[in-house]
Formats: structure tokens, C-alpha cells, sequence
């Protein structure tokens, strides 16, 4: 087993201090380079001594410059045009900027296996997980945002976990990050050391084992992922006519204050051996 752990989508480093303070070695990516010289400044104490390492590059297919969307709205910054798109509908601009590339692939040729990696990746999280099927590199422990919210179908979360599966994983948990914030970190823990930590809304949360749940197989995944679609069937039908689905996200919120959604989750994996 080795300590390192990446955190592909850094954002503003919040994931990435949580893993420092349970021990362990960071490689955190981040395509803005606000973002990070932000986070090389708050996490100053761990890039000094070496547990963290910041890789200023977007992840894509392949490397060299590419066009990134950086978005108003913290956390929905993306490579992917249509995404920007969508955004700029629900009344959300961005920015484009170009910066530099790499494969998900070489990045861990160069800095090896790990424990865990987290993707985050605002629409490239699959494309990234396929290109690791290149390398000898599975981490141990691994998780992605399903992109559920932009493509509310069956098919394409079947195609998440089907890219997860193909790398060998065979373990999988759901979990719903819109409550990670009722997340507890156990004591004692059951991966590196505790820490007493409470998480905010926008972080991943725990990881491995410390992760809330039972793991599942694929099909029992695949299952208790569509009973989650059949409970919001309403808002996946309006989702299909755009227009009407802003529409009808702009009444509820006058109503209640909230907008309604599609839902956040990632999925974690893990191969069956792993104890």
C-alpha cells in the first residue's frame, strides 16, 4: 500500500487539507491557475515540506494547451463546451482561458499508484479513468462525480460504472454529497490518522473504508441507482426540454427558497480483495 493519494480537481484545496492532516502524500491537480496559487499559499505549511505537490494542468484526452471555461459559480469551471453552455442557460458565464494539458495517464507514470484517488473533473471524469486502462496504476480506493445532473439517464451511469468495472473494480458505494456535511470521521480510523473534522458543503468527504454504507456489487449499484431516477422521474422529464426545466426550477425556488435538483453523487470503488 502506498500513502499517496490524488486529488484530481483540487478546487480551492479543501480535499486536499483534509487528506494532509490525516497523513498522507497529496498530488492535487487544478486546471485554473488561480485556484492554484490560492491554494499553494493557504496550504503553504505542506507544499514546503513536500507532502504536497500542486500540478497546475488541466486532465484531457491529450496533452498540450486547451480551451477551459472558468465558471462564475465556484466548482462548475469545465473543459467541455456544451457544459459552459448549460451553464451560461441557468444564467451562470464563464470565462475562456487557455492553459496547459496533460493525460490522467501520465500524470501517474510520473508520480506512481495510490491509496485513493479522487475525480472531480466537472464533466471529464470517465474520459480521465479510461485513460488510466494504459498504466499498471489502480489505486487501491477511487471515486468520480457521475455526471447524472448534466445527462440524467440510465445509460450514461451505467457507462460510469461500466468504465470503473473495466479497470478491474468490482465494489462500488453511492454516495450522496449534498449530505456530506452529517459526515463523521470514525475514531479510531480506519484510514490514515484521525482527525477530528467537520466537513462543509462542497467537499467529497470521506474515503475507503471510512466511507458511509454498505459496498455494493455493480448490478446491486446499478439497481439502487435507477430506484434514485424513478424518485425523480419529474424533474428527468423536464430535464429533456431545457425551457421548461428552468422554468420550473425558477417556481419552486420562489416557493420554497431552494432550487430543486437532479441530485450529487460520486461513486467510490474498490476491488473486492481489498479488506
Amino acid at each position: 500500500m502506498t500513502g499517496l493519494i490524488y486529488d484530481i480537481g483540487m478546487h480551492e484545496g479543501e480535499d486536499s487539507k483534509f487528506y494532509l492532516l490525516k497523513g498522507f502524500q497529496v498530488v492535487a491537480v487544478e486546471a485554473d491557475p488561480d485556484l492554484c496559487h490560492a491554494a499553494a499559499g493557504r496550504l503553504h505549511e505542506f507544499t514546503a515540506t513536500g507532502q504536497l505537490t500542486i500540478v497546475n494542468r488541466a486532465i484531457a484526452p491529450t496533452p498540450g494547451p486547451v480551451t477551459f471555461y472558468r465558471s462564475e459559480r465556484s466548482g462548475w469551471s469545465t473543459l467541455v463546451s456544451q457544459w459552459s453552455k448549460d451553464n451560461a442557460a441557468r444564467g451562470v458565464r464563464s470565462q475562456e482561458i487557455a492553459v496547459e494539458a496533460m493525460t490522467l495517464a501520465d500524470l501517474v507514470r510520473t508520480y506512481g499508484d495510490a491509496f485513493y484517488m479522487k475525480l472531480d473533473i466537472e464533466g471529464m471524469d470517465r474520459m480521465a479513468l479510461q485513460s488510466l486502462a494504459a498504466t499498471e496504476v489502480r489505486p487501491r480506493y477511487l471515486s468520480i462525480e457521475t455526471s447524472f445532473d448534466r445527462n440524467p439517464t440510465f445509460a450514461a451511469v451505467k457507462a460510469d460504472f461500466d468504465a470503473l468495472a473495466e479497470l478491474g473494480y468490482d465494489r462500488f458505494k453511492i454516495i450522496d454529497q449534498r449530505v456530506v456535511n452529517r459526515q463523521i470521521p470514525p475514531d479510531p480510523p480506519r484510514a490514515g490518522q484521525y482527525v477530528p473534522y467537520r466537513f462543509l458543503d462542497g467537499e467529497s468527504g470521506l474515503f475507503g473504508e471510512e466511507t458511509p454504507g454498505a459496498w455494493l456489487t455493480i448490478d446491486q449499484a446499478l439497481a439502487a441507482f435507477r430506484r434514485l431516477i424513478w424518485s425523480k422521474w419529474i424533474l428527468v422529464l423536464l430535464y429533456r426540454k431545457q425551457r421548461f426545466y428552468l422554468y420550473y426550477n425558477a417556481i419552486i425556488y420562489r416557493l420554497s427558497g431552494r432550487y430543486p435538483n437532479l441530485g450529487w453523487y460520486d461513486f467510490h470503488a474498490k476491488h473486492s480483495t481489498v479488506e
